[in-house]
């Protein structure tokens, strides 16, 4: 029998009585407990948090996602399918989210009833001038499964189309979601100092350079009541050569407009 193992040499081998010299139990009275009883977190788990969210230049598809997500309380660890564990959304400026490329116009609802010939589409930009909120309404609602808590879970949304949110609701905020697009800075928030400071690659020569004053000579501006308006005709089917809105899919009805 050969025993692979190594001896140790005395100095380094340590009895139990020795063992107190180098090592300390610490008793159970000297370890430093929390402040924070179960209790107390298990009450916040279960409670329901109010979030703020600014939809301003936001992709509404995204937040979406994100909302629906708190909406369903599935965030928190004691989420579970078909049960009502989300929480409070309320969603400010909805009048200016932003969609990608040419959505308001490419991008339609698909409106079908169950009578004979009342299939239409609206486009997205014309929703938006008559509901502001419809937009982000929708792609929430989209996010979220159609089982019996959906129609719960989307009454704990409310959205505003610009800031002016009640009092009874601000107070319950506690949190904030934080977006999923940075929102850049416009050209009137810039102040004189950023506009010197930014490099210029090159300079204008004098004749190209238009002032205030004299810009009025070449350019005009259309006033909004001399712009043309177009009407949305919904129900109807006509040529696609008198359509200047067309939604080139499947399952969506052709929109004329005058």
């Amino acid at each position: 029998f050969c025993n692979l193992s190594f001896f140790r040499p005395k100095e380094l081998v340590l009895d139990d009585l020795d063992r107190d010299k180098f090592v300390r139990v610490v008793p159970p009275e000297e370890i430093p407990q929390r402040k924070v009883m179960l209790g107390q977190r298990q009450l916040a788990t279960f409670s329901r948090v109010w979030y703020l969210f600014d939809a301003k230049w936001q992709c509404p598809h995204l937040s979406g996602e994100k909302i629906a997500r708190i909406l369903r309380g599935e965030h928190k660890p004691i989420y579970y399918p078909g049960e009502s564990t989300g929480d409070c959304v309320v969603a400010i400026n909805t009048r200016h989210i932003a969609l990608r490329n040419d959505a308001w116009r490419a991008d339609a609802l698909h409106v079908r009833r169950e009578y004979a010939k009342t299939r239409y589409d609206i486009p997205l930009f014309k929703l938006h001038e008559i509901d502001p909120t419809k937009v982000l309404h929708l792609c929430v609602l989209s996010c979220i499964p159609t089982d019996n808590t959906r129609r719960f879970d989307m009454a704990r949304l409310y959205t505003f189309p610009d800031d002016a949110v009640p009092v009874h609701l601000l107070k319950n905020v506690c949190d904030q979601i934080r977006g999923s697009r940075i929102i850049p800075k416009r050209l009137d928030d810039l102040t004189s100092n950023d506009i010197e400071k930014f490099p210029q690659m090159f300079k204008w020569p004098k004749e190209l350079v238009l002032d205030d004053l004299d810009r009025d000579k070449f350019v005009r501006v259309v006033p909004p009541e001399e712009i043309p308006q177009r009407k949305v005709m919904l129900g109807q089917r006509a040529g696609r050569q008198n359509y200047w809105f067309h939604v080139a899919t499947s399952r969506h009805e052709e929109v004329k407009i005058h």
